[in-house]
């Protein structure tokens, strides 16, 4: 029965539990850090996105779609990880009609990369982070959206399919997402204007932890919202900004993590195999 269930699972007689978790992981992982922007959290929400996929194979009726059936369940646990963890009850707050308005607003912009010095690689990764950090501090679904179309590179209408909503309301909260963003960074971000405050290099001499900036951006922002500041669209700046997100580079999970996602995997089958009287 397991073997049945793998085999499913992959799409693939030949692939085993190891050797499906080698070939999706880092697919999965890719995703799972945009959505956290954060790596240990990553690591955690791919692993539980596997776990969960491999326990629910059965319901895989194509395995020709497993990407897309991965990205739902992540997706899925990434929401429903942050509604836990918040103080208060989280759901689809949003007015639906009236993002579905300012769907008609959404235009897409093609990003354009700033004409910028060549940066050391220690510059790149705390500019890189602070991108991350400031997507984290978007409203539950804008972030899943931006997340699944900016930086994961889906389509308009595969993120509403995922996050059960119309394509409408997916460039409504596209558009509220990049406006929040850029009302943020225009006007204090060094690379996309020299006269901003904030520099990278200026932190690094600051702090010798590159990650001091992560952590006061997440500590001195709650959330972000272009509508507490007036902001009005700037469609140069959000060209800017599109291209940073897009060009992210992909984090690679250590090679204990996938042996702890083949351990959990491999737990669960014998514990059940107990409990059943199997083996």
């Amino acid at each position: 029965m397991m073997k049945e269930i793998q085999q499913k699972a992959a799409g693939n007689v030949d692939l085993g539990t190891e050797e499906w978790i080698e070939q999706y992981g880092r697919f999965v992982y890719g995703l799972a850090f945009r959505l956290t922007t954060d790596v240990q959290e990553a690591e955690d929400l791919s692993q539980e996105t596997l776990l969960k996929a491999w326990l629910h194979c059965p319901e895989l009726k194509n395995p020709a779609a497993v990407k897309s059936w991965l990205r739902t369940i992540c997706v899925n646990e990434f929401r429903m990880k942050i509604r836990k963890q918040a103080s208060t009850p989280l759901s689809f707050s949003d007015d639906l009609e009236a993002l579905e308005r300012e769907g008609n607003l959404f235009t897409e912009s093609i990003p354009s990369p700033v004409e910028e010095v060549i940066v050391s690689e220690e510059v790149g990764r705390l500019r890189d982070g602070c991108f991350l950090a400031m997507a984290g501090k978007l409203p539950l679904n804008q972030r899943a959206a931006f997340s699944l179309v900016d930086m994961f590179g889906l389509s308009i209408p595969e993120t509403a399919e995922i996050l059960d909503v119309t394509p409408k309301a997916v460039k409504g909260l596209l558009y509220r997402a990049r406006l929040s963003l850029e009302s943020f960074f225009r006007d204090h971000c060094g690379i996309l204007d020299e006269k901003n405050p904030c520099r990278c290099s200026a932190w690094i001499e600051f702090s010798s932890n590159r990650n001091a900036l992560q952590r006061e951006t997440r500590t001195r922002i709650t959330v972000l919202d272009y509508r507490d500041t007036g902001y009005q669209p700037d469609e140069e700046t959000r060209r800017q900004i599109l291209h940073y997100y897009r060009n992210i580079p992909d984090r690679v999970p250590p090679q204990e993590w996938y042996d702890t996602v083949a351990s959990a995997i491999g737990t669960f089958f014998k514990n059940n195999a107990e409990k059943t009287g199997l083996s």
